[in-house]
Protein backbone atom coordinates (compact mmCIF):
# COMPACT_ATOMS: atom_id res chain seq x y z
CA UNK A 1 0.00 0.00 0.00
CA UNK A 2 2.88 2.46 1.15
CA UNK A 3 4.76 1.50 -2.15
CA UNK A 4 1.44 2.19 -4.74
CA UNK A 5 0.91 5.60 -2.40
CA UNK A 6 4.30 6.55 -3.19
CA UNK A 7 4.09 5.75 -7.07
CA UNK A 8 0.69 7.68 -7.64
CA UNK A 9 2.42 10.67 -5.31
CA UNK A 10 5.29 10.32 -8.12
CA UNK A 11 2.98 10.33 -10.74
CA UNK A 12 0.82 13.23 -10.01
CA UNK A 13 4.22 15.10 -9.29
CA UNK A 14 5.49 14.07 -12.45
CA UNK A 15 1.82 15.42 -14.26
CA UNK A 16 2.01 18.79 -12.87
CA UNK A 17 5.98 19.02 -13.55
CA UNK A 18 5.59 21.46 -16.75
CA UNK A 19 3.25 23.37 -14.46
CA UNK A 20 6.08 23.86 -11.32
CA UNK A 21 7.34 27.05 -12.66
CA UNK A 22 4.28 29.12 -13.04
CA UNK A 23 2.59 27.95 -9.78
CA UNK A 24 5.63 28.89 -8.06
CA UNK A 25 5.90 32.53 -9.67
CA UNK A 26 1.80 33.14 -8.74
CA UNK A 27 2.80 31.76 -5.36
CA UNK A 28 6.20 34.94 -4.88
CA UNK A 29 3.32 37.22 -6.20
CA UNK A 30 0.81 36.79 -3.56
CA UNK A 31 3.89 36.50 -1.08
CA UNK A 32 4.99 40.16 -2.60
CA UNK A 33 1.45 41.19 -1.94
CA UNK A 34 1.44 40.19 1.88
CA UNK A 35 4.34 41.59 2.47
CA UNK A 36 3.66 44.77 0.83
CA UNK A 37 -0.04 44.71 2.38
CA UNK A 38 1.59 43.92 5.87
CA UNK A 39 4.42 46.94 5.29
CA UNK A 40 1.19 49.47 3.97
CA UNK A 41 -0.80 48.14 7.40
CA UNK A 42 2.11 48.98 9.60
CA UNK A 43 3.46 52.03 8.15
CA UNK A 44 -0.48 53.82 8.16
CA UNK A 45 -1.70 51.98 11.21
CA UNK A 46 0.80 50.62 13.31
CA UNK A 47 2.23 47.05 14.33
CA UNK A 48 -1.86 47.10 16.22
CA UNK A 49 -3.19 46.84 12.99
CA UNK A 50 -1.92 42.91 12.16
CA UNK A 51 -4.16 40.60 13.10
CA UNK A 52 -4.40 36.88 12.63
CA UNK A 53 -7.43 37.05 10.78
CA UNK A 54 -6.82 39.21 8.29
CA UNK A 55 -3.45 37.12 7.67
CA UNK A 56 -5.53 34.31 7.25
CA UNK A 57 -6.79 35.11 4.28
CA UNK A 58 -3.68 34.89 2.45
CA UNK A 59 -4.06 31.13 2.79
CA UNK A 60 -7.42 30.71 1.17
CA UNK A 61 -5.90 32.86 -1.75
CA UNK A 62 -2.55 31.13 -2.14
CA UNK A 63 -5.35 27.62 -2.19
CA UNK A 64 -7.79 29.47 -4.66
CA UNK A 65 -5.04 30.77 -7.11
CA UNK A 66 -2.81 27.84 -6.75
CA UNK A 67 -6.19 24.98 -7.47
CA UNK A 68 -7.17 27.12 -10.11
CA UNK A 69 -3.78 26.27 -12.03
CA UNK A 70 -3.81 23.36 -10.97
CA UNK A 71 -6.69 22.89 -12.34
CA UNK A 72 -6.53 24.18 -15.75
CA UNK A 73 -3.67 22.02 -16.41
CA UNK A 74 -5.43 19.21 -17.01
CA UNK A 75 -8.11 20.86 -19.11
CA UNK A 76 -5.60 22.67 -21.03
CA UNK A 77 -3.84 19.36 -21.60
CA UNK A 78 -5.99 17.01 -22.56
CA UNK A 79 -8.83 19.46 -24.34
CA UNK A 80 -7.59 22.96 -25.53
CA UNK A 81 -3.77 22.18 -26.29
CA UNK A 82 -4.28 20.75 -29.36
CA UNK A 83 -6.99 23.43 -30.82
CA UNK A 84 -5.05 26.52 -29.27
CA UNK A 85 -1.89 25.41 -30.68
CA UNK A 86 -3.48 26.01 -34.33
CA UNK A 87 -3.93 29.61 -33.09
CA UNK A 88 -0.84 29.97 -31.30
CA UNK A 89 2.17 27.74 -30.99
CA UNK A 90 2.33 28.49 -26.92
CA UNK A 91 2.59 24.95 -25.67
CA UNK A 92 -0.27 25.23 -22.51
CA UNK A 93 -1.43 28.13 -23.68
CA UNK A 94 -4.35 29.07 -21.57
CA UNK A 95 -2.85 28.04 -18.38
CA UNK A 96 -0.03 30.71 -19.02
CA UNK A 97 -2.69 33.34 -19.30
CA UNK A 98 -4.84 32.39 -16.40
CA UNK A 99 -1.08 32.81 -14.36
CA UNK A 100 -0.38 36.06 -16.14
CA UNK A 101 -3.91 37.47 -15.20
CA UNK A 102 -3.34 35.94 -11.78
CA UNK A 103 -0.16 37.91 -11.57
CA UNK A 104 -1.27 40.85 -13.27
CA UNK A 105 -4.01 41.21 -9.98
CA UNK A 106 -1.59 40.85 -7.69
CA UNK A 107 0.95 43.02 -9.34
CA UNK A 108 -1.88 45.73 -9.21
CA UNK A 109 -2.82 45.48 -5.53
CA UNK A 110 0.95 45.48 -4.87
CA UNK A 111 1.56 48.75 -6.63
CA UNK A 112 -1.77 50.05 -4.38
CA UNK A 113 -0.44 48.77 -1.17
CA UNK A 114 2.94 50.80 -2.16
CA UNK A 115 1.43 53.78 -3.22
CA UNK A 116 -1.23 54.02 0.40
CA UNK A 117 2.28 53.14 1.95
CA UNK A 118 4.47 56.27 0.44
CA UNK A 119 1.89 58.48 -0.37
CA UNK A 120 2.97 58.36 -3.89
CA UNK A 121 1.75 57.81 -7.65
CA UNK A 122 4.31 55.60 -9.21
CA UNK A 123 2.75 56.15 -12.50
CA UNK A 124 3.12 59.80 -12.14
CA UNK A 125 7.23 59.22 -10.40
CA UNK A 126 7.86 56.87 -13.60
CA UNK A 127 6.93 59.77 -15.98
CA UNK A 128 8.73 62.04 -14.32
CA UNK A 129 11.94 60.00 -14.14
CA UNK A 130 11.62 58.96 -17.60
CA UNK A 131 11.36 62.88 -18.55
CA UNK A 132 14.33 63.44 -16.40
CA UNK A 133 16.31 60.89 -18.28
CA UNK A 134 15.44 62.48 -21.57
CA UNK A 135 16.56 65.67 -20.61
CA UNK A 136 19.52 64.12 -19.44
CA UNK A 137 20.52 62.51 -22.75
CA UNK A 138 19.96 65.87 -24.50
CA UNK A 139 22.15 67.81 -22.49
CA UNK A 140 24.85 64.95 -22.80
CA UNK A 141 24.54 65.35 -26.39
CA UNK A 142 24.88 69.02 -26.50
CA UNK A 143 28.01 68.90 -24.24
CA UNK A 144 29.21 66.01 -26.57
CA UNK A 145 28.97 68.04 -29.82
Amino acid sequence: MKSFLLQLLTALLLFFAPIQQLVMVVGLAILCDTFTGIYKSVKLDGWKSIRSRKLSNIISKMVLYEVAIIVLYPIDKFLLNELLLNIVSVQYFSTKVACVLLILVEITSIKENIEAALKINIWKTLKNFIKRAKEVSNNYDEIKN
